[in-house]
């Protein structure tokens, strides 16, 4: 009973051995060889320069801007003109009420009435003392004394004289003439106000003449007021531009120089638009450009990039940015002139990596 025992024991055991064997001889997958990722890649070339695009904004401003006032005081009477009217040279944009002075004109006009009516009656008498005087029946100062009242007379005819050419002024300066063409740019008063001498009350901005005040560095300044074609921008439009002065002080507050550009003839812009002075400056540094996705931060706010090394491994290059725009950066650092780095995709290798190069 017992050696039965020991032999279904002993054949238990060799069932199981079996069947582990089984197992283990149970088919491997075959393991391929794996292609080198493609990457895309630039030649880089070196360049003993580089060019950079500056632009500095300023202000459209009118050539003239008058803030026109009375020469005296008065009420307004009439407004011919409101704010965005455009105006001719001459043209009557506001006037005071006249009546005051229209009463003191009639009272001139009688007072030198009454003065002539006067210097008749004594011219007669005089003329007709010297007749008598002719017969000797005259003495002589009845004659000095009408030939003193005839000089008085005409000396009043002379101060009547001016202060009517003094009302006859303040008539005409009762309205304001537009000195230059233009439009009308503020309001500051409406009918019935009683405005004092200089008050403002209108704002004519001329229409011709529009200037570009631009602050520029002062570091900048000799570069800038060099250029053979200065060119501005306002809104999306380009403006050939004529620079009327050099910059005279650096402003207190700003800390730039302000130039002025005169815009064009019939260059229809705005006061107050903005506007752009750009040029392009050459930096004498050399180095490469390369896109943007080249570029791959590093530590410590290092950037790198990826070069393709004789044995089409990736190499990390430490590099320094010196300039960018929105599409390419100018850098320098352990490059050679000639070697491809990676253009884009730096996400998807790493240093030490063997590649496939696809130049672009």
């Amino acid at each position: 009973m017992m050696q039965t025992k020991q032999l279904l024991t002993k054949a238990s055991a060799l069932a199981i051995l079996i069947l582990l064997q089984g197992c283990q001889k149970s088919e491997q997958p075959e393991v391929k060889a794996v292609d080198p990722l493609t990457v895309s890649t630039t030649e880089i070339t070196l360049s003993p320069s580089y060019k950079v695009q500056r632009e500095y904004v300023g202000t459209v401003k009118a050539g003239q801007q008058a803030n026109l006032g009375f020469e005296l005081s008065g009420k307004v009477d009439a407004l011919f003109v409101d704010v965005g009217d455009v105006v001719e040279k001459g043209a009557p944009l506001i006037r005071l009420d006249t009546d005051l002075l229209v009463t003191e004109a009639n009272q001139l006009r009688a007072q030198n009435n009454e003065v002539r009516a006067q210097l008749k009656l004594v011219e007669a008498n005089l003329k007709r003392q010297q007749s008598l005087k002719s017969k000797g029946f005259s003495a002589e100062a009845e004659i000095d004394a009408l030939t003193s009242q005839e000089g008085v007379l005409q000396a009043n005819l002379v101060r009547l004289q001016a202060a009517w050419n003094a009302n006859k002024l303040k008539q005409e300066k009762s309205t304001i003439l537009a000195p230059y063409s233009g439009v009308i740019a503020k309001r500051h008063v409406s009918l019935g106000d009683v405005v004092n001498v200089g008050t403002p009350t209108l704002v004519l901005l001329a229409s011709a003449g529009k200037e570009a005040f631009i602050g520029i560095p002062a570091q900048q300044l000799e570069r800038v007021t060099q250029l053979t074609s200065p060119d501005v921008r306002v809104s999306s439009t380009h403006y050939g531009v004529t620079l009327l002065n050099p910059g005279a002080m650096v402003d207190t507050k700003s800390r730039s120089v302000s130039l002025r550009y005169q815009f064009p003839e019939d260059t229809h812009v705005l006061e107050g638009e903005l506007a752009y002075l750009a040029f392009e400056q050459t930096i004498d540094e050399s180095g490469y450009w390369v896109p943007l996705t080249a570029l791959i931060d590093g530590l410590r706010g290092v950037w790198n990039v990826y070069v393709i090394g004789a044995d089409s491994k990736v190499e990390r290059r430490s590099v320094n940015v010196l300039y960018a725009d929105s599409q390419r950066a100018f850098i320098n650092g352990s490059l050679a002139n000639g070697e491809s780095i990676i253009a884009s995709g730096l996400h998807r290798v790493v240093p030490g990596q063997p590649v496939q190069i696809s130049y672009q």
